[in-house]
């Protein structure tokens, strides 16, 4: 299960709502901060580290975010949060975010050392089990953190959970909502087979947030590699609205050769000449609900040329001279 990438994506931009779902319960407590650290020497990037501030004070939280069973976690969480300490000279506290149900099995909440039957050192860390909390808690939040959750949490696997969740990020400005739904419906499609999750959330949000998602990732990935490169603003837009322009175009090709192989070349033809990112997103949400001759019709604005020729009959001999 791929989670590494959205459940990052999700705490840099909605840390603040999330920290009752990471052991930080302390009220008045502020998010000033998000960093993917990559510590030095070891050349390892940590998953999460929230800065904390309260009353003019200031300390870290440490996310780890585990979705599979691996019984090296106090060790390594132990060496993490060591060298966090010494690279912030600050308190930092560690959680392990346990994601899916198993994740967590037969591995210690604490890295312990013996001596014998003599426990010398014991260094413990905070746990969290998403599939423990109850969903309820993500919709009495009413933001969007934690609504994007609801698939992993406690009864997230019944559908109206997941349908309420989706209303409500609908329901909430794009800008504040459009991370959270996507990383929301990447959870969902991970926890149901294909047919459920198409069944509960339809294919035409399913495929909006997916379009949408990847153009922006192929955007902002070549937009901010070419803006760093010159140094420009500018080379950065273009980049992030060509990266964009690839992605859909590549998505909407894939589409066709799925859905209408017959009429392929002269559907990605179309798509190939195409530079409307929206267009394109509106062709590829009509591919698999429409017939070849209604897709190639939306696509070129012409009916397709049909590929037999009927031959015209002539009057027999009889038939003329009955109609003289």
């Amino acid at each position: 299960m791929e989670t590494d990438r959205p459940i990052k994506a999700l705490f840099e931009r909605q840390g603040q709502s999330l920290l009752p779902f990471i052991g930080e319960h302390r009220a008045g407590v502020r998010v000033t901060a998000v960093e993917s650290v990559e510590l030095p020497a070891l050349k390892r990037t940590i998953d999460s580290v929230l800065r904390l501030e309260r009353d003019g004070l200031a300390w870290y939280r440490h996310v780890e975010f585990q979705a599979e069973k691996d019984p090296g976690i106090p060790r390594r969480c132990f060496e993490y949060n060591s060298r966090l300490i010494l690279h912030y000279d600050a308190a930092v506290l560690t959680t392990v975010l346990y994601l899916l149900p198993g994740a967590d099995e037969g591995v210690p909440d604490a890295l312990r050392l013996y001596v014998g039957d003599w426990l010398a050192y014991e260094w413990r860390f905070d746990v969290v089990r998403l599939w423990e909390l109850d969903a309820e808690n993500a919709f009495q939040s009413g933001e969007a953190g934690p609504l994007a959750l609801v698939p992993l949490l406690r009864g997230g696997d019944e559908p109206s959970r997941v349908l309420e969740a989706v209303r409500r990020l609908d329901a909430m400005p794009r800008p504040q909502a459009a991370d959270a739904m996507s990383v929301l419906l990447d959870f969902a499609a991970q926890r149901y087979d294909r047919a459920t999750f198409l069944n509960v959330l339809g294919k035409d949000r399913a495929m909006q947030s997916w379009l949408w998602q990847m153009g922006v990732d192929e955007g902002e990935a070549r937009g901010e590699a070419r803006g760093e490169a010159r140094g420009e603003a500018r080379g950065e837009a273009r980049g992030e609205a060509r990266g964009e322009l690839k992605a859909v175009r590549q998505m909407c090709s894939d589409l066709v050769k799925e859905f209408h192989p017959r009429s392929a070349t002269v559907l990605l033809r179309a798509i190939g000449a195409c530079n409307q990112p929206e267009t394109l997103r509106t062709w590829a949400l009509q591919c698999a609900k429409l017939s070849d001759e209604a897709f190639v019709t939306l696509v070129t604005g012409k009916p397709p040329a049909r590929t037999g020729r009927s031959r015209a009959t002539r009057p027999s001999r009889r038939a003329a001279a009955k109609r003289r």
